[in-house]
């Protein structure tokens, strides 16, 4: 069971409880659940305040859902900024939070006075406070960043459970290698100088690497570090042309990527259509939220058609990266005009595909790792036990 601290509004004043609950979910179906909530914050027994260990897409999302809550409590939004100062806060959520109540009080829209938190905060985040106050509908912007932000965290989650496992297999197998050449081989050097030229290919191999490590450790480290750099370097100057890859030419990665930026990217253009935009505006605002280069000049190029008079689906047919569901989804609602609910299928089904494409990398990916690792302790046993065998033979 969880403690939450719960802050509610009764006869004009704040007040605060605390009940226990598994989640926040089966909090809200207590009888004693408050009227008027403004603000639920776990208890936690155990924290760890090193901040550069802090989740903060977490952050971000549990400020927002705090923010979401006290409007739709029939607050303000500048009421919700100011009762938010009011409570313990992250110091970056703070300084946001500081910066939107001066922004409040000035003629300085939000979202540009948040700009050099964009890093931070993500462009998701500064595009539905850009939208909610041009539009007067900032109560249901922040609902709609809220349900992003959920969707996201969830694949995030469901993503690390998955590699979870193959990340701790190769772990285990650095592990085993770092012992078996710290405390396994200098034991067997004796067995080794006695063969000299007779040893095994697979020893040779291993004697060669653990020459390399013993003498050339500090280079070795030193071109791993400069070849790092050079590749961060060079993906970041080439990067429409990597992430045109990482979308479209790299087995089983590629599917899921695909599949989950066309989610992110559908799902957001449906929220916004829904808040009354114009498509052209909807995809204009919605590009930037996929990272990766080659989409986003891919939307691009989708805006200038539709607005040269290309239909939707003609307009994203012509781009080649969307699939024939899509396209025919795309072309009922240019039939229909219903586009709101049809992108909010489409959004469903890219769902769908990425929880599929995920599992089946899964399941692909689990058993190479294991055949690898097997392959490596099988190659550090006859390194290390063909010798011994060979000295008996000579032996006898």
């Amino acid at each position: 069971m969880k403690k939450f601290t719960i802050y509610y509004q009764k006869n004009q004043e704040i007040q605060e409880c605390i009940l226990e609950a598994k989640s926040v979910i089966e909090l809200k179906n207590l009888n004693d659940y408050p009227l008027n909530v403004l603000y639920i914050k776990e208890i936690k027994k155990f924290e760890f305040n090193l901040p550069t260990f802090r989740n903060h897409k977490k952050d971000i999302y549990e400020f927002f859902s705090q923010l979401d809550i006290m409007l739709h409590s029939h607050l303000t939004f500048s009421e919700s900024v100011d009762l938010l100062l009011d409570l313990e806060q992250e110091k970056m959520i703070y300084e946001i939070l500081d910066i939107m109540q001066q922004s409040l009080s000035s003629s300085i829209s939000i979202d540009e006075a948040l700009k050099k938190y964009k890093k931070y905060l993500g462009e998701t985040s500064l595009l539905f406070l850009k939208l909610g106050f041009e539009n007067g509908n900032i109560k249901e912007s922040i609902h709609s960043l809220v349900e992003i932000l959920t969707q996201d965290i969830q694949s995030s989650e469901k993503l690390h459970d998955i590699l979870r496992y193959p990340m701790v297999l190769i772990f285990s197998l650095i592990v085993s290698i770092c012992m078996i050449f710290i405390y396994v081989l200098p034991n067997f050097d004796f067995v080794f100088t006695l063969l000299e030229d007779d040893l095994p290919y697979p020893t040779q191999v291993l004697l060669w690497i653990k020459t390399m490590l013993e003498n050339y450790s500090f280079f070795i480290l030193l071109a791993i570090i400069i070849g790092t750099i050079c590749i961060f370097y060079i993906v970041k100057k080439y990067k429409y042309f990597f992430d045109k890859i990482l979308l479209l030419n790299i087995p089983l990665l590629s599917n899921v990527m695909k599949e989950y930026y066309f989610y992110r990217l559908f799902l957001s253009i449906s929220i916004i259509v829904t808040s009354k935009y114009q498509f052209q505006l909807a995809i204009s605002n919605s590009k930037n939220i996929v990272n990766n280069l080659y989409v986003q000049k891919t939307m691009q190029k989708i805006l200038r058609s539709i607005k040269n008079g290309s239909s939707v689906s003609d307009a994203f047919d012509q781009s080649k990266i969307f699939d024939s569901l899509t396209i025919k989804l795309l072309h009922t609602a240019d039939y229909t005009n219903e586009y709101e609910s049809i992108l909010l299928d489409i959004a469903i089904q890219y769902k769908k595909r990425f929880l599929k494409s995920l599992k089946n990398f899964s399941s692909i990916m689990e058993p190479l790792l294991i055949l690898l690792i097997s392959l490596v302790v099988l190659w550090l046993i006859l390194a290390i036990m063909l010798p011994i065998w060979n000295l008996g033979s000579a032996i006898n």
